[in-house]
């Protein structure tokens, strides 16, 4: 979740880099581009466009910089770059994919790997195969349910800097995260019952 001072501090960097401060830009970087990757993924699908979408990003958003507005804050405009760059992606190569989240599931895979020596192959197996259910279910959200289900679950933003970064209400931002859940369970409820 981003708090008042990751704002402070993204707008104090983006001040650096207006006054020529590479540095800065490097640390404006390593703060984003996680989150810049893991958006390409899931709107492209593939892990060979992330490089080249994400440096692309970065491209742009060093470009623009010196344009930056201080009403906003940064993730909601450097998340809109990224979307437009992955859309006209999109576009370009005239696909319509079913989105993958395989990074989603990464920390509990990367849990389970530091927790290897506690659990049981029957364990491994079961936790293999919920993933696998749960990724197939995520798969088949609407796109704007699954979008909003990465800022809020996996993104960790409040429903404040959701309703920035997508610029909707506050108010819609919490009827798609009910729609959204309600319709996950709907097709996680077959699996979880038996």
């Amino acid at each position: 979740m981003k708090t008042e001072t990751t704002v402070v501090d993204d707008f104090s960097l983006i001040k650096a880099i207006q006054s020529g401060d590479h540095q800065a830009f490097e640390s404006l970087i390593r703060r984003y581009q996680r989150q810049v990757a893991n958006l390409i993924y899931v709107t492209m699908g593939n892990h060979d466009d992330v490089d080249d979408i994400a440096q692309e990003v970065f491209i742009r958003v060093y470009r623009s910089l010196p344009r930056f507005k201080f009403d906003a804050s940064f993730f909601s405009w450097i998340y809109r770059i990224t979307m437009n760059l992955c859309i006209d992606e999109i576009r370009k190569r005239k696909i319509r994919k079913v989105l993958s989240l395989d990074f989603l599931t990464e920390d509990a895979l990367e849990k389970s790997r530091k927790n290897k020596d506690q659990v049981m192959p029957s364990d491994s197996l079961l936790m293999d195969e919920r993933r696998q259910v749960v990724q197939s279910a995520l798969q088949r959200l609407k796109p704007e349910h699954r979008e909003i289900l990465v800022l809020r679950e996996y993104n960790d933003l409040g429903y404040g800097e959701i309703a920035e970064t997508l610029d909707i209400s506050i108010e819609a931002v919490k009827s798609r995260i009910f729609r959204a859940r309600s319709e996950l369970k709907i097709l996680l409820s077959e699996y979880f019952e038996r």
